[in-house]
């Protein structure tokens, strides 16, 4: 036997026939849609790969779908959602690393950067989210993988925990950060 499993094609020889012939075929297609939506060539292979696994992993049941094209596209279309999305909380994450890092490093003299970047870090993505970015508590709710009303308690903590460690600035403004009670009352 040859221990050469790979065609000239880079397909496994070992995979059925009618699985190779619709990789060959529609290749192309996939990983031109995951670049177009993840912008690099690397995550577009990455994504039509894991695709590609699933769709092998669950060949034979895709034989029997009266619409197997519009079922692969589904899959594909749900892997490279999956990747954008994690690239969407990375970048958001290493954002809001640099900030925190921004923060440490400004002389403040009421001492609100440094009572905010000694936020636990859910009370400082919420309120840096929320506060300082505007974000909606929705899409920090999808970033955190909380609940809306979760998002809210850890606006609301933080925010407290601001007022806490700077009493000042409340009796200067009255309110340094913006009220979030609309959102709990929703």
């Amino acid at each position: 036997m040859n221990d050469n499993h790979h065609a000239r094609s880079g397909v496994d020889i070992g995979l059925t026939l009618s699985f190779q012939a619709e990789y060959l075929s529609d290749q192309q297609a996939f990983h031109d849609y995951a670049f177009v939506v993840l912008g690099d060539d690397e995550s577009a292979e990455q994504a039509v790969h894991t695709a590609m696994v699933l769709v092998r992993d669950s060949w034979d049941e895709l034989l029997v779908e009266s619409n197997i094209q519009q079922q692969l596209w589904a899959i594909v279309r749900g892997v490279v959602q999956e990747y954008r999305e994690r690239a969407e909380r990375h970048a958001i994450a290493e954002g809001l690393d640099d900030y925190r890092q921004g923060l440490r490093e400004l002389d403040g003299d009421q001492g609100v950067f440094d009572a905010v970047t000694t936020l636990p870090p859910e009370q400082f993505d919420a309120v840096i989210l929320r506060y300082v970015l505007g974000y909606t508590p929705e899409r920090i709710g999808w970033y955190m993988g909380l609940s809306k009303a979760m998002v809210a308690w850890h606006s609301r903590r933080g925010k407290a925990r601001i007022e806490q460690a700077v009493p000042s600035l409340l009796k200067k403004t009255g309110n340094p950060v913006p009220d979030d009670h609309s959102e709990r009352d929703k």
